[in-house]
């Protein structure tokens, strides 16, 4: 027995025993079984959850269903499965429980869309007896937490709403137990289990297995993500193959030890941001199937995708330059800037383009250098933008035109190009200009000249103003701040950046999200819903793109109580929440996700356990989780509209309220998204998962294979078609299967 495994029995030991122990708010007991969701993943959907775990424990019958809630904004999650070495992300969190002498636990660890669903199959193998002895060989989730500070920290964190923990019962911060819970290693225990009959814990749905030693000791029982597993499959792989001029950007060059890969196949190079805050973004590779490529041969867990909601990217830009062709010219509005056209988007971040000038029709000269700022390129984030916004069909030729080719006379093809063009991250890692060696990248260390990564990239000449640049932003909340100038400065005296990486025209992107786009306006003051626009001072504003608004029907419309393109703010009022705390936000129209005409959109999902005639059941837990979550998105007193909900009409088990009338076991919706992108082979052979529909009401929201709204392959960038219209193509066509694949005849692999 390893030194590591050793201390990992003994901290779920530990645990076990303290299992009668009085602490805290709330619970006097703890047991696994008690553990009812533990996410991982996308941002985009942390905060409707945060609501979904409240209504839960709130809907228990009393005294129990009082919520205790803890959040923090830095709890290290670590990948163990390289035993030699241990990678640590930083995630936010919330976590919620109630008042039971045994607790209901619900929480949300928020990294990424990536790292949430590497993290959901980062599966590592342990031989019989190395537990304890007589163990059986088994398979663990090896990414867990290793936090030492479990105060108080909520405040913000959630955004709109529920701060502070004071409001919850939580004051004194996460209690022991449950935080050496997220501290420990899954896996069986002498203490707990003969051997022979070690049962992994019931939240992974593992409890019907016939053969307990053959489940998955989970950590994780559901990953949240932007984009489908497949899709975050191929931007890691895409991210440890070899950059050249010739691939296409097929490969991203993160796979050397110059820029500090530590095993070129599986553990790239890390990300670096561009603005001194000390943050990466680690690169290591997982599978969907088979066995995992560094736990040591550990089968990864069956698993199966249940549709969320749909949400759009929002382009959007600094205010601070109000000169004539300055992004903030006319602010706080009207805007002179106020859309931007697809190809010329794609032009700014692959480094066609590079002013603002270049945006504005009619503009009289180049006008300000653009400073673009991008996220690490196995961000959900990223690759939305980069598949719907930059490395599209649209723009391109009938023959791709790699950058090799490109000339005078043939520019290279958006198909072929992409947000790192001419980033090689080999190349100037250790000059002077990048800060030092990989070694020395910290917060406070800025890049000053080229360099690939940190990224800082000097693009095009905007006349006499300056050369356009290129950064780096490591998570959304630094994606926004970044954009806007409000990064601490490295040496920390005040709220803007180093003299080497200021924004004043900065361009980003990021999720719609009111939490996500709050520090796009300050001061805000109000009372009600459509009424929080008092004292607004602001920061940014958002584009439409090719005249189509993301969030209102119109571009500049009306209706948006901030004020034309500016990001809607949330007011936090007090209610009956069992908090007191609760948004009263606008009721966002969605009008073009909806019609699927905004080009920047995808399909949030949630990854989790599948149910298999082994036994092995998707859990309980988080179909409840996911039911309230999309009940949360479009709810009509609060409308925390921060994606448009896939189902509506949403009934529980054993729910009789009207319009539901179900006494069963299921969960089961009415369909809510009446457009969908074409899927492609990725990984897995394509279903866009319509083709088995007879109706579009009372369908299962448990993504159970073969059954109706279950998709399969990739989405991402493919090209946008109503679900009717792949109904009608299936009626006309279903006597054609896809190439080998046995798959009935859908509309797929049709790109943007």
């Amino acid at each position: 027995m390893t030194k590591k495994h050793l201390l990992v029995a003994g901290a779920v030991v530990a645990c076990l025993l303290l299992a009668t122990n009085s602490f805290g708010q709330g619970c006097t007991g703890f047991t696994k079984a008690n553990v009812k969701y533990v996410a991982v993943g996308s941002s985009a959907q942390f905060n409707s959850f945060a609501y979904a775990a409240e209504a839960l424990i709130a809907a228990e019958a009393p005294p129990v269903n009082v919520v205790n809630f803890w959040a923090s904004t830095s709890f290290p999650l670590q990948d163990v499965r390289d035993s030699s070495n241990t990678f640590t992300d930083t995630a936010k969190v919330w976590v919620a429980w109630d008042n039971a002498a045994d607790c209901t636990v619900y929480a949300y660890f928020t990294v990424d869309s990536s790292v949430g669903t590497k993290d959901f199959f980062a599966y590592k193998h342990v031989a019989a007896g190395v537990a304890f002895t007589g163990s059986p060989a088994y398979e663990y989730n090896a990414v867990y937490g290793n936090n030492t500070d479990s105060t108080a920290a909520c405040a913000g964190v959630v955004n709109p709403g529920l701060p502070p923990c004071a409001g919850y019962g939580a004051s004194t911060g996460l209690p022991t137990l449950i935080n050496s819970f997220f501290n420990t290693a899954p896996g069986p225990t002498s203490l707990v289990h003969a051997p022979g009959g070690e049962y992994p814990y019931s939240y992974c749905g593992q409890a019907l297995l016939s053969n307990p030693a053959s489940g998955k000791f989970c950590f994780f029982n559901v990953a949240h993500t932007d984009i489908r597993p497949e899709d975050t499959l191929y931007a890691t792989t895409r991210a440890l193959s070899v950059y050249n001029s010739t691939n296409g950007l097929a490969g991203l060059g993160y796979n050397n030890t110059t820029c500090g890969a530590v095993n070129t196949t599986t553990e790239g190079c890390p990300f670096l941001e561009s603005f001194g805050q000390g943050n990466k973004f680690n690169t290591l590779k997982f599978a969907i199937s088979g066995n995992d490529p560094i736990g040591g041969a550990a089968a990864v867990p069956t698993y199966t995708t249940l549709n969320i909601g749909a949400a759009p990217v929002v382009v959007f830009v600094n205010d601070a330059d109000t000169s004539t062709l300055g992004f903030g010219a006319g602010a706080p509005g009207p805007y002179t800037f106020t859309n931007i056209n697809h190809k010329v988007l794609a032009g700014l971040y692959d480094g066609t383009f590079s002013c603002t000038g270049d945006v504005l029709p009619g503009a009289n000269g180049p006008g300000m250098p653009v400073q673009v700022v991008q996220r690490e390129a196995l961000s959900g984030t990223y690759n939305t933008f980069e598949f719907t916004g930059v490395r599209t069909l649209s723009g391109s030729a009938a023959t791709a035109v790699a950058e090799s080719k490109a000339s005078s006379i043939t520019w290279f093809t958006d198909d072929d190009s992409g947000q790192e063009l001419n980033n090689n991250p080999a190349a100037n890692l250790t000059s002077g200009n990048c800060g030092g060696t990989i070694a020395t990248f910290a917060k406070g260390v800025n890049p000053t000249g080229l360099c690939s990564d940190p990224l800082y990239l000097p693009t095009g000449a905007c006349g006499t103003n300056g050369n356009g640049l290129k950064l780096r932003a490591i998570t959304t909340g630094e994606m926004v701040k970044a954009t806007l100038d409000l990064e601490t400065k490295v040496d920390g005296t005040n709220p803007q950046l180093g003299s080497s990486v200021q924004t004043p025209d900065g361009l980003g992107y990021a999720f719609w999200g009111y939490g996500n786009l709050a520090p796009m306006a300050a001061g805000c003051s109000g009372t009600a819903s459509g009424a929080y626009t008092s004292g607004c001072s602001y920061l940014g504003h958002y584009l439409t793109v090719d005249g189509i608004d993301p969030l209102f029907t119109n571009p500049g419309d009306s209706t948006n109580p901030n004020g034309a393109y500016h990001a809607p703010q949330c007011f936090l009022g007090n209610s009956s929440s069992p908090s007191g705390f609760a948004p009263s936000c606008f009721a966002i129209p969605f009008t073009h996700i909806k019609d699927g005409s905004y080009p920047l959109w995808t399909v949030l999902r949630a990854v989790t356990f599948n149910s298999t005639t082994a036994g092995q059941a998707t859990p309980p837990g988080v179909l409840a989780m996911i039911a309230e979550g999309e009940k949360a998105a479009g709810d009509q007193t609060k409308n925390l509209d921060d994606f448009f909900p896939y189902f509506t009409n949403i009934c529980e088990p054993n729910d009789t309220t009207p319009p539901c009338n179900n006494s069963t076991s299921n969960y089961v919706g009415d369909l809510n998204l009446g457009v969908f992108r074409s899927h492609y082979k990725q990984t897995n052979n394509p279903d866009n998962g319509y083709a088995v529909c007879t109706a579009f009401t009372s369908l299962p929201i448990n993504g159970a294979p073969g059954t109706c709204t279950v998709d399969v392959g990739g989405d991402l960038g493919g090209s946008v078609f109503t679900v009717q219209s792949d109904l009608d193509f299936h009626t006309d066509f279903g006597g054609i299967t896809q190439g080998g694949g046995g798959k009935t005849s859908e509309i797929i692999g049709l790109h943007q």
